[in-house]
Formats: structure tokens, C-alpha cells, sequence
């Protein structure tokens, strides 16, 4: 019986290894350009596929001794070992193409390999090491002035500030490679730029113009559906999703996102799992699924574990799953994550950083640079002003001149009340560990008993930043600190000086004046998106409760944080 078995196991293996080697025989007989344009034809919709076309590729270049196909093959297999998560294998395979383009001094392939490179890092989250490579294009791309390599430039730049948050610069560098790649899009040999681009602008208008977002959302469908490129699909049911659930449309949002993790999951992207599961579980967390929250965070991290990747908004997520371990009682969990949240904060902020400095440095400088160049040539070449333009020129300086006077009285007012927030706010850092002294009126009505419990979960309330959700009352305080609404009102009227609603409103204002002043990030994003951050009901009411505890409004706080940063 044994005998038997394992003769017709044998027989088996047999018959399907000649199929396979009839199969590998007969991709050899193909072109070089057949099997690219074979690649290129299941890069999204198979990538499996694809690969199997990439490996047939490298063997028909060594056998042939095609060094150039060879290298060609080495950046496909990159692409294909990046998209399954090898990011060493990925790198790996760069660089022996890197190498190959510098003996050759071939810009054209060293530009290719370079990107792939960089991207490889960015895919990975090592954003630091991908901007290296970025920067290096672009350096190429102004010395050239050429237009293939300014397109490779400004999106990977967009998608590096995209990352910082900084998304009104990165839809300014969509936008001029979609004016450029429109008129190009039917060109096979700019499909996938265009549709990165719009993929890009979708994303970037996604945090401050929506409307313009799902703009372009019609656009990933539309192109993704002419092309049969799945991955593309993806991308799309993504950021639907996201859009949802920006919109507060939380339902919609999450069946959205289910039909993004089967496509990507389909795929074998498992990279690209990170921002479905990231706003997944912000909707349920936002809607009180806190159990499926830390389900769906607690799979994030065993991906990043898996796949070795970094992202700026993994704090985020480690911080949302602290915090619905502590609203859940396992105080064990939410310790143990709420640490791992500290230590991420300081790895990432040197990060950002560093990234940022190389950014201003070595790009945006160079973009005044070449602007203040182009106006100098230009102003070589006018004639002589005419005289009235002359005297025109001169009323206006003297009007500027009149309103510049008015303008500095009232920055020189809004400086000083600006420094003086300051001022109070380092004093407040000095001053964390010192315990606050609390002015006791005794309340005959509250016990004391009750009064300590509730001035102690109170503190626990403020540590864990509970007062920035959007649905705070003092029935949802009240429920939370397991007392009731009386007891809690004469506790905080008694005991923090201050009506309930007061109460709250300092907090968050406190809140947003420490985390403005020390998280960049959050500096970049609109007063609207602090708002509803902060748990603010409209942009307005956060506008009015700053200034009438700061004497300055949050716009002109922030723009003075940033200049003197």
C-alpha cells in the first residue's frame, strides 16, 4: 500500500514539474519586450503573476548574458519583493542596479534605480532614508530640466509632505504634474503616473477640501476601471472610506473599508493594510466599539511586527488602543501601551525633524532660489519703467507705508500678548510635577467620601485627555466617573472654581496651547481640523474660547509658533 502511495505521489510531482518546466520553456521564447509588457500588464492587477514574468526575465538575461536586462529584472523583482513586504530583498535588488547605472553613467537608469530605491524605504516608513533619494532626483531633474524626472520629483516630494502633513505643498506639487500629465494620460507610457497623481491629490485634499477630494476619488474609479487595475482599486476604496469617515458617516465608512481589505488582501499588499485598519478603527472607537477597536489595532501591530514598517501615525493608533484598553478597565494594557506611545512620540519627532530640515534646505530653499532667479532674468529684460507707472508705484508705497504703521501697532499688541502665553506655558511645564494647591468649600450636600473619589477619577479623567471627545457632557462625565450630575457639578463648582462647561472648555483650550506649542504636525493642520480635534462642535466656538482665554486668536498663535520655530 506504502509502495503504491508513494508511486503515484512520485508520478504526480513528476507530471507537474514538466508541465512547470514546459511552462518556464516557453516564457524563454518570448521577447524581452513581450515579457515586460506581460509585467506591466499584472503589475496591479496580479502581482503574483507578475513576478513569475520578472523571474522569467532574469533568467532569459543571464542565460543570454544581457547585462542590461538583467538590471532591468533586478528593479521589477525589487518592486515585486517591496510589494509582498521583503523590504532586504527589495533593497538588495537596487542596489546591484544602482551600481550597474554608475559604471555605465547611464542618468536615465540611475534615476529609475535611485526612485525605486527611495520608494522601497517610503513603502517601509523609513521616510528619513527615502527623502535621501528623492532629493538626489531632484537635484537631477534642475540640472536636466528634465520633465520625466521633475514628475518623478514632485511626487515623491508630495508624498513625503504628504506624510509630515503638510497637504497643502503636496497638492501644490500634484497639481503641476497634473497639468502636465492630462494631456498624457491615454499614453501607456504615463498611465501610472497620472494615476499616482490623482491618487496623490485625493489623498492630500482629503484632510482640508473634501469636495475637491472626491473629485478626484470619480477619477481613481473611472481610470482604475479603463486600466483593470485592481491595486488602484484599492487605493480607491480606501480613501472612500476615509472620506466617510471624515464625514461622520461611520456605517458607510466601515463596509467601505471591508471591501478595501479584500482587494488588498487579494493583492498580497499587506503594507497597504496600515491606513484601512488605522481608520477603521477610528470609526469604531468613535462610535463606542472600543472591544473591536482593539481588535482591529491590535492586528496593526502584528503586521508592523511582521512586515517591519514604520509610520508617523502608528503613535496614533498605539495611543486610540491605550485608551480603549483604560475605558475598558485592563489597566495592565493600557499602561503597557501608553508607554510604548511615549517612547514612539520622541523616536518620531526626531525623525520629523530631521526629514524636515533636509526638506527646507535642500528643496524648498531651492524653489525661492530658482524663483528669485527667474525674476532676476526677467527683470533684465524690461525697458525702462514708464513715468506714471513710476509715480503709481510710489501713491501705493506710501499707502502700504500708512497701513504698515496701523498694522504693527496691532501685531506689537497681539506679540505681547503671544509671549506672555508663552511665558506661562513654560512656567506651566516647570511647574507639572508640583501638586496644585484646590481652595476646599466644604459641601454639606456631597459627601466626603464622595468628594475625594470624584476629584480622583477627575484627575485620572484629565491625565488620559477623555475631555477631547466631541460628545462631552456632564451626563457622559458623570456616567463615566460612575456618580451623578448633581454631585459631580457641586464637586467641580466647589473645587475647580468653575462651572462644569468652563471647566471643560480650559481644559481643551490647555490642551491646544501645549500641543500646538511642542507638535509641529498638529500646527499644520487646519483651525477647523484642530477643532473637531479638540472636540469643539464648529471652528467658531474654538476660535471664541481661545481668544477669550488667550486675548489672541489660534491662527495668529500658530503662524507665531511657526515663525519663530
Amino acid at each position: 500500500m506504502n509502495f503504491r502511495y508513494y508511486l503515484c505521489l512520485l508520478s504526480f510531482l513528476c507530471f507537474f514539474g514538466t508541465l512547470f518546466s514546459q511552462e518556464k520553456d516557453s516564457l524563454q521564447q518570448l521577447s524581452f519586450e513581450e515579457l515586460k509588457s506581460s509585467y506591466s500588464k499584472f503589475q496591479f492587477s496580479n502581482p503574483k503573476t507578475a513576478k513569475v514574468y520578472a523571474d522569467a526575465i532574469l533568467e532569459k538575461a543571464i542565460s543570454e548574458k544581457n547585462i542590461k536586462e538583467e538590471n532591468n529584472a533586478y528593479l521589477l523583482q525589487s518592486r515585486s519583493e517591496g510589494y509582498f513586504g521583503n523590504m532586504s530583498n527589495a533593497l538588495a535588488l537596487t542596489e546591484k542596479s544602482i551600481s550597474y547605472a554608475k559604471r555605465l553613467d547611464d542618468t536615465d537608469f540611475y534615476v529609475t534605480a535611485i526612485r525605486r530605491k527611495g520608494m522601497v524605504y517610503y513603502n517601509f516608513g523609513k521616510y528619513d532614508d527615502a527623502v535621501t533619494y528623492y532629493l538626489k532626483i531632484d537635484s537631477i531633474a534642475r540640472i536636466t530640466k528634465n520633465i520625466d524626472y521633475q514628475i518623478d520629483s514632485n511626487q515623491s516630494i508630495g508624498a513625503v509632505k504628504t506624510v509630515l502633513g503638510d497637504h497643502r505643498s503636496a497638492a501644490k506639487l500634484f497639481l503641476e504634474n497634473e497639468a502636465i500629465l492630462t494631456p498624457l494620460q491615454k499614453d501607456p507610457n504615463y498611465t501610472t503616473q497620472y494615476l499616482n497623481t490623482i491618487i496623490g491629490l485625493c489623498s492630500a485634499y482629503t484632510y482640508f477640501d473634501i469636495p475637491k477630494s472626491e473629485k478626484y476619488l470619480s477619477k481613481i474609479k473611472e481610470v482604475s476601471s479603463e486600466t483593470e487595475d485592481r491595486d488602484a482599486l484599492s487605493y480607491y476604496y480606501t480613501l472612500k472610506g476615509i472620506i466617510f469617515y471624515l464625514k461622520h458617516e461611520y456605517d458607510v465608512a466601515l463596509e467601505t473599508f471591508e471591501k478595501a481589505d479584500s482587494l488588498v488582501t487579494a493583492l498580497g499588499r499587506k503594507r497597504s493594510l496600515f491606513p484601512v485598519y488605522r481608520f477603521q478603527g477610528k470609526a469604531y472607537y468613535d462610535i463606542g466599539k472600543f472591544e473591536k477597536t482593539i481588535e482591529v489595532y491590535e492586528k496593526i501591530k502584528i503586521l508592523r511586527d511582521t512586515l517591519g514598517f514604520d509610520h508617523f501615525k502608528y503613535q496614533e493608533v498605539i495611543a486610540t488602543l491605550a485608551s480603549s484598553y483604560d475605558t475598558l478597565n485592563n489597566l495592565e494594557k493600557a499602561i503597557e501601551n501608553f508607554t510604548l506611545m511615549q517612547e514612539l512620540v520622541k523616536a518620531n519627532d526626531t525623525i520629523k525633524q530631521a526629514i524636515n530640515y533636509e526638506i527646507k534646505n535642500k528643496y524648498d530653499d531651492k524653489i525661492f532660489e530658482d524663483k528669485i532667479s527667474q525674476l532676476t532674468l526677467r527683470s533684465k529684460k524690461k525697458d525702462k519703467q514708464n513715468t506714471s507707472l513710476i509715480y503709481v508705484s510710489i501713491g501705493l508705497v506710501l499707502i502700504l507705508i500708512l497701513l504698515f504703521i496701523v498694522f504693527q501697532r496691532n501685531k506689537i499688541s497681539n506679540r505681547k500678548k503671544f509671549e506672555s502665553l508663552l511665558t506661562k506655558l513654560e512656567q506651566s511645564e516647570k511647574e507639572k510635577t508640583i501638586k496644585p494647591t484646590v481652595t476646599r468649600i466644604k459641601e454639606k450636600k456631597v459627601p466626603d467620601e464622595k468628594i475625594a473619589q470624584i476629584l480622583h477619577d477627575l484627575k485620572k479623567f484629565e491625565d488620559t485627555n477623555a475631555f477631547l471627545h466631541k460628545n462631552t457632557s456632564l451626563t457622559t462625565v458623570s456616567k463615566k466617573l460612575n456618580t451623578n450630575t448633581s454631585y459631580l457639578s457641586k464637586t467641580i463648582n466647589a473645587h475647580k472654581g468653575t462651572t462644569f462647561i468652563n471647566y471643560i472648555t480650559k481644559l481643551r483650550i490647555d490642551y491646544a496651547l501645549q500641543n500646538l506649542k511642542n507638535d509641529t504636525i498638529l500646527r499644520s493642520y487646519s483651525i477647523k481640523a484642530i477643532a473637531e480635534e479638540l472636540g469643539f462642535k464648529s471652528e467658531g466656538a474654538f476660535s471664541r474660547a481661545f481668544k477669550k482665554e488667550t486675548g489672541i486668536y489660534p491662527s495668529y498663535f500658530i503662524k507665531n509658533l511657526t515663525s519663530d520655530s
